[in-house]
């Protein structure tokens, strides 16, 4: 299982990147398609989303497709018959540090996802990962400073999403019944919208962490309880940590079959590849192994000299106009477009590079609904290829925050 903690290859630093934050720099010159790391997810963060019909037919730690048969196969269950299947024993053991507390025979914990579900927000199951996962026992006067992710960006995630806001298309409409649109309102307004929208938000995520609190009570470490009993701030940094630093996975049964076959999406954090910042002229990128979709690869992409900043493109493989892809990173990461933009490289669908598979990285989230509660995930695919990384649009646009680390 990899650690949350970041260490670095010889060659490699975490450092200060001017204006972004954290950043990941090589001290050593790199060829051209050099393999610069591999890592798995932190805790084991990979997970399927809500609601897919294949997810059954997934791993439900590693993603990895299930025999078509588990008779006779490596496939193991979850040993108190909550229904969860593994690939194998190993993988099952691995996420029996979070499993063993959030098992869905676990009559606590069901009700709890089952919330989640109704929230449509996965961000509550892995944030209950993370936590149902710690192990430190000794609690000091500063208790983020003790978790293991406390090195990684974290604001709180109602802070990390702008309200949604109707524009010109139901302005008529919104007008002949005697509503107001956005157009209407002023400023004044405007912010005291923004301010309601924001607690609706943190009361929700305070009504969540009290729950999760009744559930991993007594069977977790005495850090992970003091985090949720601190109120909703722990919780909340927690949740905006995984939006700002989430990785989106796709996993297929085979290479090259049909898209929606035995299709599966889910979320991971990676300690390494989650510090990398955006360029639209990115000496790295990411790829990713066909049997072992939880695992990500980073290569260069053109030779790299001493002291640059190792870079990915965010919006690496997807079919995004050059306008479009400023709008993205300008709403989701705070990016300023250039002074005169790229045309960026035209949509190539499946590229595999010595058996690994390149595609999308960054989770990008948009706006498409009014309240937090009604909100659902929809997917964009931004390549076919068989495992993926793609975008994920959301129903939320992510506030400005510089930096990725």
């Amino acid at each position: 299982m990899a650690s949350w903690r970041r260490s670095c290859r010889e060659g490699l630093e975490i450092r200060p990147s001017v204006g972004k934050g954290l950043g990941l720099f090589t001290t050593k010159a790199l060829e051209e398609g050099e393999e610069l790391f591999e890592e798995d997810p932190v805790c084991g963060m990979a997970l399927l989303m809500f609601d897919q019909p294949n997810g059954r037919r997934h791993c439900q730690h590693c993603m990895r497709f299930l025999p078509e048969t588990l008779e006779g196969g490596t496939s193991v269950c979850c040993a108190a018959g909550c229904g969860a299947f593994y690939c194998t024993k190993a993988c099952r053991e691995e996420a029996w540090a979070h499993h063993s507390v959030l098992c869905g025979a676990n009559e606590c914990w069901a009700n709890f996802e089952q919330e989640a579900r109704e929230c449509c927000n996965e961000y509550y199951i892995l944030a209950a990962r993370a936590l149902a996962s710690l192990r430190a026992d000794t609690l000091e006067e500063d208790l983020w400073e003790q978790s293991p992710w406390s090195g990684y960006a974290s604001p709180a995630w109602w802070e990390t999403m702008k309200r949604p806001k109707y524009e010109d298309s139901d302005s008529e409409s919104s007008a002949s019944h005697g509503e107001s649109s956005s157009a209407d309102l002023d400023s004044e307004d405007e912010a005291s919208l923004d301010r309601f929208f924001q607690s609706t938000v943190r009361d929700q995520t305070c009504d969540m962490g009290q729950k999760l609190l009744s559930v991993l009570e007594g069977q977790v470490s005495s850090l992970a309880e003091a985090l949720l009993r601190a109120g909703p701030e722990p919780l909340g940094r927690l949740m905006g940590l995984l939006r700002v630093n989430a990785m989106a996975l796709h996993a297929f049964r085979q290479v090259g079959e049909d898209e929606d076959q035995d299709l599966a999406r889910g979320m991971a954090i990676y300690s390494l590849t989650s510090a990398m910042n955006h360029d639209g002229e990115a000496n790295c990128f990411v790829s990713s192994d066909p049997d072992m979709p939880q695992r990500c690869l980073v290569r260069t992409l053109r030779r790299v000299e001493p002291e640059e900043e190792l870079c990915i493109d965010y919006l690496q493989g997807s079919p995004y106009t050059t306008e479009q892809r400023c709008q993205v990173l300008l709403q989701q990461y705070g990016i300023a477009p250039p002074e005169e933009p790229k045309e960026p490289m035209p949509y190539m669908g499946t590229a595999f590079v010595d058996g690994h598979v390149c595609a999308g990285t960054r989770a990008h989230q948009q706006t498409a609904g009014w309240c937090l509660i009604v909100s659902s995930f929809l997917f964009k695919t931004m390549t076919s290829t068989a495992i993926s990384w793609h975008v994920l649009l959301w129903h939320f646009h992510i506030k400005t925050i510089p930096g990725t680390s």
